[in-house]
């Protein structure tokens, strides 16, 4: 069911208004066009409540997106990835209705530096997982980053599933003041305006994973354009050179996942996870393939996945003071 509303004048600073049938409570988390609110129905249900401004690019057929992806998910099965209950539609305003879900997100867990580095790759693992499931759909996750994963009970969980635009990065290259809360994991056809694929999803997880191992951000800058700018360049950092910790050979697995050419990277995040485990000998310098056979993807499991090597580059880094890595 979707509902109709009167123009909303602005995402940000709604607490205490209703949107449809849904009461606004707290502001759980904004960036410059998007809002996140825990909401309330009237027989006292409660539920997570995301606006979505509609002057992001390809937010106008949003709702219809959100609608068809929320069947698919539904008949997905994962319980991992939260369901869309609901979609209202506004004159400049899209709001989607999610299970509100009381714990932490990843990102609060990698600033206060209580995530314990075999933590992080079962993390790592597990939203790996739970990608491969929605691929094997035919569905993109679209918008991978720290902020969007909830952590309760050691489990990690997918929330806001493809809720933004597919070009939303054209916003932060458009203006420069602009602030795009996921603009770190913006991969560049989505920059371009191009629809994103399951190779979008893997283009994010390798920046989380550059993050993990490195504790600093992929692309510095304060404003999201020089973010973007950074990554349609299309030469990625060394995670080698940030930390002399991380194996060399890393870095040519990175590589190949950051291309700015989707069709450049991994085939799977099953193939991307089991090059992070072990790097084949087959990436030169300039971290594209030399020769030799691919590697195949990695058998992955759906438990806890502990890789002494990775382990090992992950400790001591995610201290409380590491730099803010969601943009």
């Amino acid at each position: 069911m979707i509902d109709r509303l009167p123009s909303p004048t602005a995402v940000k600073g709604r607490e205490g208004t209703r949107i449809g049938r849904y009461w606004l409570h707290d502001c759980l988390g904004h960036a410059s066009h998007t809002a996140v609110y825990s909401a309330s129905t009237p027989s006292g249900e409660w539920c997570a409540l995301k606006l979505v401004d509609r002057r992001l690019q390809g937010a106008e057929n949003l709702v219809d997106r959100v609608l068809h992806e929320a069947d698919v998910i539904d008949r997905i099965g994962n319980p991992y990835i939260l369901p869309i209950l609901n979609a209202v539609a506004a004159d400049d305003m899209t709001a989607v209705v999610m299970p509100f879900v009381d714990g932490l997100t990843l990102r609060d867990l990698m600033r206060s530096g209580r995530l314990d580095p075999d933590d992080a790759w079962t993390y790592m693992s597990q939203i790996a997982e739970s990608l491969r499931s929605a691929h094997l759909w035919g569905l993109s996750y679209k918008v991978l980053k720290p902020a969007n994963i909830l952590v309760r009970d050691g489990r990690a969980y997918l929330a806001e599933f493809g809720v933004t635009g597919r070009s939303a990065g054209k916003v932060g290259l458009a203006a420069p003041d602009c602030q795009l809360s996921g603009a770190q994991y913006l991969a560049p056809e989505q920059i371009l305006g191009a629809e994103p694929d399951h190779r979008t999803d893997i283009y994010a997880l390798a920046v989380l994973a550059f993050e993990l191992a490195t504790a600093t951000p992929l692309y510095q800058g304060d404003r999201s354009s020089a973010i973007l700018a950074a990554a349609l360049n299309g030469v990625p950092p060394s995670a080698h050179a940030r930390n002399p910790s991380v194996p060399p050979d890393v870095d040519g697995v990175l590589r190949r996942a950051l291309s700015t050419d989707p069709q450049c990277r991994h085939g799977s995040v099953d193939e991307l996870i089991g090059e992070l485990v072990s790097p084949p000998a087959s990436y030169g310098d300039d971290g594209g393939a030399v020769g030799g056979e691919p590697v195949p993807p990695a058998e992955h499991a759906s438990g806890p996945v502990t890789v002494d090597s990775l382990i090992d580059v992950l400790s001591g880094l995610l201290a409380p003071d590491a730099a803010d890595i969601d943009a």
